[in-house]
């Protein structure tokens, strides 16, 4: 995929859907089944507050978290509600199923200057991953501030490395 089409992916969920931070999902619509499955699936989705807003969720509603977000979008999501994970196929593409520490270790040109940063290269710290989308913007889907896919500003948090994903 090429970086200005993944920014733009990136930029149409944001805007365009209603998305919630939901722990080990990559696009799947929160219907019936996916809220049992995803309630059952993390301890971080079992807390009661958590249990409650995935349960309270409307059906077209999509989970993410903030390397499923990266991972959906390079495995085909498309925000089909009528498939279980939007249209994402898992593993396809030759992306890995990985974390967002593994992620930034697959990155390449990985720096902690970020004046050199360029759009569509993940921002990454211990634990969380996002995409810089340019003019001072990163995506990331977070419970933090909103919890959800989310537009926020690179200097909102400490980010400690970026870098070129070998997908994008």
């Amino acid at each position: 995929m090429y970086n200005e089409d993944f920014v733009n992916k990136l930029k149409d969920i944001a805007i365009n859907y209603k998305t919630l931070y939901v722990m080990g999902c990559f696009g799947s619509p929160l219907n019936d089944l996916n809220k049992v499955r995803y309630t059952q699936n993390h301890s971080y989705n079992k807390g009661y507050a958590r249990k409650k807003m995935i349960m309270s969720a409307s059906n077209d509603t999509f989970g993410f978290d903030c390397v499923g977000l990266i991972k959906g979008i390079l495995w085909g999501w498309n925000g089909d509600t009528t498939k279980t994970y939007g249209g994402a196929k898992y593993g396809i593409n030759n992306v890995p199923d990985i974390n967002a520490n593994g992620m930034i270790k697959v990155c390449t040109d990985v720096t902690t200057d970020f004046k050199t940063i360029q759009p569509g290269e993940a921002v990454w710290l211990s634990g969380h991953i996002g995409i810089y989308v340019g003019n001072g913007d990163v995506i990331e889907c977070s419970p933090k501030w909103n919890n959800c896919v989310q537009i926020t500003k690179l200097k909102d948090r400490t980010w400690k490395k970026h870098g070129r994903l070998p997908y994008v």
